[in-house]
This record gives structure tokens, C-alpha cells and sequence, in this order.
């Protein structure tokens, strides 16, 4: 059996790369490994049995709360049938095409389209570029600057990540 507290912490330092991680200092054990083991509702715990409250929701991808069975029979019989396909060049799913339609139905009046996203990073550059798209077709090409505020957070990808105050992001 694994040894839970030492080689899988070993296995991390050395093979899992970490964004936002300082890689040195992880690979050297001077920060802290902390393997989550599972979670319920709102709480999370790690594989030494330390609970926690994930306030942050799993970064933002868990708004539902973890261990809800019927979302994830949901998840388990849709991955049975099409774990995924993409969206580029008009290529739909049933599902995704079906999801698109009722959120338009339940979405104020005037929005008719829906992006679906893998974090909010990903929401955010697809956001930028929907601007510098935007203008290009009202024939403002040159304007792509987007502002900013100094210490908000818009995400970690490469223009997302140039967009936060915050200097670990850069």
C-alpha cells in the first residue's frame, strides 16, 4: 500500500507541476504538500484526515459543492456516451447544443449565444479575444487595449494572467 504522507508527497514534489507554485521550493519540500483525498458539500480533506471548508469552490469549478451524486451519474453517463468532442469549425454535441438552449431560455432578454468554457482564465481570454474581434469587425482594428485594476484577478493564462496586479501572475 502507498505510504500516503511521505511517497505520494514525494511523487508530487518531483512529477506534478504546480502553476502558481514556486517549483524550486516545492521540489525541495520547503513549501508544503498538501494532497487532497476527497470532499463532501462544501468540505474538502486531505489524505491525513485534516478537514477543511473549500471556500473557494475547487477555484471557482465546484459551485454545486463535491459528492453530489446525481451530478456526477450525470457526468458518468455522459463520459459512457461522448466524454467529449469539440466546438471549433461548427462541431456540436447533443448535449452541449441542448445546454446552450436552456440557458438561453432562462438568460435576460438579448443574449443569444453561449461559450462554454474550461475555467474562468479560459472565459476571460475567450472575452478578450470576442473584443478585439468585435472592433475588427466595426473596422477599429487597432483597438485592443484593455484596462485593468491594479491586484484584481482575471485569471492565469498569458493575457489573463498580464491583465491581474498581482505580480505571481505574471
Amino acid at each position: 500500500m502507498l505510504d500516503q504522507s511521505n511517497e505520494l508527497a514525494a511523487w508530487d514534489r518531483d512529477h506534478f507541476f504546480h502553476p502558481s507554485t514556486h517549483m524550486g521550493t516545492h521540489a525541495r519540500g520547503e513549501s508544503p504538500t498538501r494532497v487532497i483525498a476527497g470532499g463532501e458539500g462544501v468540505t474538502i480533506w486531505d489524505n491525513n484526515g485534516r478537514k477543511s471548508i473549500d471556500a473557494f469552490a475547487g477555484l471557482y469549478c465546484v459551485n454545486v459543492g463535491y459528492g453530489r451524486q446525481k451530478i456526477a451519474d450525470a457526468i458518468a453517463a455522459q463520459a459512457k456516451n461522448l466524454a467529449y468532442y469539440h466546438a471549433y469549425v461548427g462541431h456540436g454535441t447533443e448535449a452541449s447544443i441542448t445546454l446552450s438552449k436552456m440557458i438561453i431560455d432562462r438568460a435576460p432578454q438579448g443574449m443569444s449565444r453561449v461559450y462554454f468554457g474550461l475555467s474562468g482564465s479560459d472565459a476571460n481570454e475567450t472575452n478578450i479575444k470576442l473584443i478585439w474581434y468585435y472592433n475588427n469587425v466595426l473596422g477599429r482594428p487597432v483597438k485592443k487595449k484593455i484596462i485593468s485594476r491594479w491586484r484584481g484577478y482575471h485569471g492565469s493564462g498569458v493575457m489573463t494572467g498580464s491583465l491581474t496586479g498581482l505580480d505571481l501572475f505574471h
